[in-house]
């Protein structure tokens, strides 16, 4: 059953609807980032360091700017939310959660301790334009964000439930193949962390709270996206598109490794 604009799902309905297209996303997921020559390299500690602290320079600008979209999506979605008002709270605790643990700005601080370890400044994850292709899943986010529907973003939030696996993929590989400390690689353990598990005294693993929140857009009928646009391709152009940022960075930072 595809879901439709004031139709409403009953609950057993939008779950297997939800159950089959995160099904697809974590195969896609599979296709496009974890068997790409990237993350095959990192995890068989391969990978030059060089590459390494591209993507983290451009990935931490990245992050900054993610985490600010969520929470303008508070706003954004209020009308959805003031009807499902249970939402509320583990919402808020979700924006807290980036912005508070372990203490204000939030996961800004591990990102730059991280940052850190690799031998990049402030300035370097701050300041410095981010490549192109690191650039595309972020703006394609904000147009669904400012241009499209609820549904459109929060199916396009499927992504964060792979990115705790991959977070998890970066910790063991920074860990066992390149010698980092736990201490330096905080950043991908809070991440796992914050995307697949309940943390912080009772705040919901942000994987868990977005399909929340998508199966409740189903059984209140919201289904709503524009032409051209339907919830797979939302969630699944997330996924394409941080294959794109791996692939382009990886082949950004080969090429200057071979220079040298």
């Amino acid at each position: 059953m595809q879901p439709k604009l004031a139709v409403k799902m009953t609950s057993s309905e939008a779950k297997e609807y939800l159950d089959e297209v995160n099904a697809r996303v974590i195969r896609r997921w599979n296709e496009k980032v974890t068997q790409g020559a990237f993350m095959k390299e990192l995890k068989a500690g391969k990978l030059p360091l060089s590459v390494i602290r591209l993507f983290f320079q451009n990935w931490g600008a990245f992050t900054i700017e993610i985490n600010t979209l969520i929470a303008a999506s508070y706003h954004k979605h209020l009308g959805f939310f003031k009807r499902h008002t249970d939402l509320l709270a583990p919402f808020g605790a979700k924006v807290a959660d980036e912005f508070m643990h372990p203490k204000p700005p939030g996961h800004v601080l591990v990102m730059l301790q991280t940052a850190k370890a690799l031998g990049l400044s402030e300035d370097d994850v701050l300041r410095r334009p981010m490549l192109p292709e690191a650039r595309t899943v972020l703006d394609f986010k904000r147009a669904l964000l400012w241009e499209g529907t609820v549904a459109e973003w929060w199916f396009s939030m499927l992504t964060e439930e792979p990115i705790g696996h991959w977070a998890a993929a970066w910790y063991r590989a920074l860990t066992t193949q390149y010698g980092f400390g736990r201490e330096q690689a905080v950043y991908f353990s809070t991440h796992e962390e914050a995307d697949l598990k309940e943390h912080d005294d009772g705040v919901m693993g942000h994987g868990s709270f977005n399909r929340a929140v998508m199966q409740r857009i189903l059984e209140d009928g919201y289904a709503d996206v524009r032409e051209g646009y339907t919830l797979e391709y939302c969630a699944l152009t997330s996924v394409d598109l941080y294959g794109v940022m791996h692939r382009g960075i990886y082949e950004h930072g080969i090429t200057e490794e071979k220079k040298k």
